[in-house]
């Protein structure tokens, strides 16, 4: 099942993604193209406070919409996806996790990009002064767990890394 690349071509590089043009050869003996995202990964943390989940909104230009999300951040280089997780909740939410617990990671859209997601919990919240990006503009929203199911079936919450990881966490497996 799996294609051998017979030439890449490098289209764009930018600050959080590359685009490359890939041209294949398919099991079959027969050619295709490949059009590949290039992400470092990122990392996305499910922060608990008692009986409630922090979560964020933020708009998001891409798709014209303040969503709903959990605290994420693509990796910078060098750091590791604990790493960039803690700087991530500092930054977004204000909080340093006193207990930090990987659960799973995925790729967020195999059909296109390399992008892999790390989620993690976030357990034993301590407050610290918040640190937005220049570009980030966050209002930090605090949800009785309770809600979040409502909040999913009913569209609210419509980012994918945060519909599965709520999910993986609300059927116990956090």
């Amino acid at each position: 099942m799996k294609e051998k690349c017979l030439e890449t071509r490098k289209i764009y590089s930018g600050r959080v993604v590359a685009l490359r043009i890939d041209r294949v050869m398919l099991p079959s003996g027969r050619k295709s193209i490949r059009e590949v995202v290039e992400h470092r990964g990122a990392v996305a943390a499910i922060p608990v406070k008692g009986d409630k989940i922090i979560l964020i909104r933020q708009y998001r230009y891409p798709v014209d919409e303040v969503i709903y999300e959990i605290p994420a951040g693509t990796r910078e280089k060098n750091e590791t996806p604990d790493e960039t997780m803690a700087r991530e909740l500092e930054e977004e939410i204000g909080y340093r996790a006193g207990r930090l617990t990987h659960l799973f990671t995925f790729y967020s859209t195999p059909g296109f990009t390399t992008e892999k997601i790390s989620i993690y919990l976030a357990e034993e919240l301590e407050p610290v002064e918040r640190r937005p990006e220049h570009d980030e503009n966050i209002e930090v929203v605090e949800v009785e767990k309770e809600r979040i199911p409502e909040m999913i079936k009913n569209g609210e919450i419509r980012d994918g890394k945060t519909i599965a990881a709520l999910c993986y966490y609300m059927l116990g497996a956090g």
